[in-house]
């Protein structure tokens, strides 16, 4: 026979499974698995600067994530984009952007439909959305397409560029969102 203890043990891992189901989607989808190798254009887009990690010093990160940053590290490149960890003095990376310099709208829509899939899911096996569970959604007024969320990536999208931030580290990140949004797009145009 089984307990209520048991019972709720049993649901709460199906929750918990359910979830991370979900997120592996996601991270697939916007997965580093999956960067486009399309070769840049010669000329004045290729001698731009595609370092994600110049993008913020360490001091704007330091008052970002409330911690002093002692490194930035560009953990990965291709042609058309490039990925930035900023770690503290442990080596714990506590805010990491991925930005896709060019084919940005297709890597927003392959997340979209991945999160459009992953919602389904959780919804039909918990009766909940996402939204639910933490703080996230489409933030209106910023770039082309801005999308925040607490646990999985934010994102934001102009042009062509797509911007991928993991805020999770980040204390009051749902408020920080717009300004670190328009400070990122500031720096492209």
């Amino acid at each position: 026979m089984k307990t209520n203890l048991s019972r709720s043990i049993n649901a709460s891992v199906l929750s918990l499974s359910v979830l991370l189901t979900a997120l592996a989607l996601l991270a697939v989808a916007c997965g580093n698995n999956a960067k486009p190798t399309i070769p840049t254009p010669a000329g004045a887009a290729a001698a731009k600067d595609q370092n994600a990690c110049h993008l913020f010093t360490h001091e704007e990160v330091s008052a970002l994530v409330g911690k002093k940053i002692v490194m930035a590290d560009q953990t990965e490149a291709g042609e058309t984009w490039s990925t930035c960890q900023w770690e503290d003095e442990s080596g714990q990376a506590l805010f990491i952007l991925t930005v896709y310099w060019s084919n940005g709208k297709q890597e927003w829509e392959t997340w979209r439909m991945a999160r459009g899939l992953s919602d389904q899911l959780l919804k039909q096996a918990e009766g909940v959305g996402p939204g639910d569970v933490v703080k996230q959604g489409p933030v209106a007024g910023i770039g082309d397409a801005a999308y925040f969320s607490e646990l999985l990536p934010s994102l934001v999208l102009k042009g062509d560029v797509l911007f991928e931030m993991n805020l999770f580290f980040v204390p009051d990140a749902e408020t920080k969102f717009a300004g670190l949004a328009r400070k990122l797009l500031a720096k492209i145009e």
